[in-house]
């Protein structure tokens, strides 16, 4: 039994092979006290590479960004974004092309289709928030903000994240946004005009 102690990294010998011998000279040896020392030299060889591996430092500019759950999907949220957007912008660039621009044809063909479309109470103000709430879910995961104390004084933190996506998705979104407001405001002034 005393020879399993060998399993054990040295660091640990020099200070416990004395008493964990003598312990074993007065205790029955049984297969349980065998996979007990096997399993115990282990997590101390594992313990003893933990202590080598070198300590990441913190990098220049202070600590990273804490990072909260929707943090960890930034890509997927970006993806999210984009589909709750997608409903808006196609509406602006259809609305756009067949009624400002004036493409041969068009309006007449999605009319039908505009008019089901807009039917339902609930699909005007959906496209309407689309935009701002798609802007939301894609700049959550880009956005860090820490409390903390230095020097006795409350100290917040903002931390920005530049993923492409998001910002290409937020980029859409304000795109989408001001096509939107732009319309509505084209649509107000020709039937305030009339």
């Amino acid at each position: 039994m005393k020879r399993l102690l060998r399993l054990y990294p040295s660091a640990w010998r020099a200070r416990y092979e004395g008493e964990v011998g003598e312990l074993l000279d007065e205790l029955p040896t049984d297969r349980s006290m065998v996979l007990d020392l096997v399993r115990g030299a282990f997590a101390e060889r594992a313990r003893a590479v933990w202590r080598l591996l070198p300590v990441t430092p913190i990098p220049a500019g202070g600590p990273l960004m804490l990072e909260h759950p929707l943090q960890r999907h930034p890509t997927s949220l970006a993806l999210l974004a984009l589909l709750l957007v997608a409903p808006t912008f196609l509406f602006v660039v259809v609305s756009l092309l067949a009624y400002q621009i004036g493409v041969p044809g068009l309006a007449a063909a999605v009319e039908p289709r505009l008019a089901a479309f807009t039917a339902s109470r609930w699909v005007d103000p959906f496209l309407l928030a689309a935009p701002f709430l798609a802007f939301l879910v894609a700049v959550v995961p880009l956005v860090g903000i820490g409390l903390g104390r230095a020097d006795g004084a409350l100290h917040v933190t903002i931390s920005l994240r530049a993923r492409a996506l998001n910002v290409a998705v937020l980029i859409l979104c304000v795109l989408v946004g001001g096509l939107l407001v732009a319309y509505l405001v084209s649509e107000f002034l020709f039937e305030a005009a009339r």
